[in-house]
């Protein structure tokens, strides 16, 4: 697994130039790409060379629509997947490797249907990235407040997106979110177990701690904390369990607000060395 440092989660808007070396001298491995670096050949040398002067690897891959998300009507899809054309022969050009969607825990589609709807999208977006070299996760979504946004509830736990991507096929892989396996599952190993046993599936994790006082199915999901700030989210057992099976996993920290928007008033030197503090807080016993 590869220690990575995704500037958009974290809210951060210095180039990659001026991360990269803050980024390997603490201890990262990867960054992910902006998408400058796939629209401008320009910033893609640019950042390419900052990346192998650090001697960094590219982490995930940015993508161009929310395309599971109900609204999101099959003209603009097809518009999405001819950027994501684009977007994904660049990756290939740069060797970034790792991609993931989210898939939304409610539909204004009866569950049935939006699964039918759903596979058939997962099918288009896949197929473009697996041409290109890319490999490719679903993340479910596990926050209760977002099962409401819309009138059919539908997917929000590890199976639930195994099941879309066994559907999908194509080798359609799992991004995983100790946070939204924590308010999806409440904690419990069950998913843990699963991924375990899918190990080779493992596109990327996200980690980050949830808000103290506010049970699994009160957690807001645009409110989190840095990992192992709270000790809501037992991210090191996790990660432990992860890191002890060989793969090709990208981890990194998605802690959303307050922390985006304090990171991204910070200097590169001060954001990074924050981060990268935190997850050394859960990756000690891994």
């Amino acid at each position: 697994m590869l220690r990575t440092l995704d500037p958009s989660m974290l809210g951060l808007t210095h180039p990659i130039k001026e991360l990269a070396p803050y980024a390997a001298k603490y201890g990262f491995q990867a960054v992910s790409a902006p998408r400058q670096v796939l629209e401008d050949k320009n910033a893609a040398r640019e950042a390419e060379a900052a990346l192998l002067d650090s001697g960094l690897s590219w982490g995930l891959m940015p993508l161009p629509a929310d395309f599971y998300h109900w609204e999101l009507d099959g003209s603009a899809f097809e518009q999405a997947l001819e950027v994501l054309r684009r977007w994904a022969d660049a990756a290939r050009v740069l060797g970034v490797t790792h991609a993931y969607n989210h898939v939304w825990p409610c539909s204004s589609r009866e569950f049935d249907e939006n699964f039918s709807w759903t596979v058939e999208r997962i099918r288009a977006v896949n197929g473009i990235l697996r041409e290109n070299g890319v490999s490719y996760g679903l993340e479910f979504l596990g926050p209760h407040e977002l099962r409401k946004f819309a009138e059919h509830e539908f997917i929000h736990s590890l199976s639930g997106a195994l099941a879309l991507a066994d559907a999908a096929g194509g080798g359609v892989g799992i991004a995983f979110d100790v946070f939204h396996w924590y308010c999806s599952q409440n904690g419990a190993m069950d998913d843990v177990m699963l991924m375990e046993q899918n190990i080779d599936r493992l596109v990327a994790v996200h980690i980050s701690d949830g808000v103290l006082g506010r049970s699994f199915d009160q957690q807001k999901d645009m409110e989190r904390r840095l990992p192992g700030v709270s000790g809501v989210i037992d991210a090191k057992t996790v990660l432990a369990r992860f890191r002890s099976h060989p793969n090709n996993a990208l981890y990194m920290a998605e802690p959303f607000e307050p922390w985006r928007t304090k990171l991204g008033s910070m200097t590169a030197e001060e954001a990074v060395r924050t981060v990268s503090e935190a997850i050394a807080r859960v990756e000690r016993e891994a």
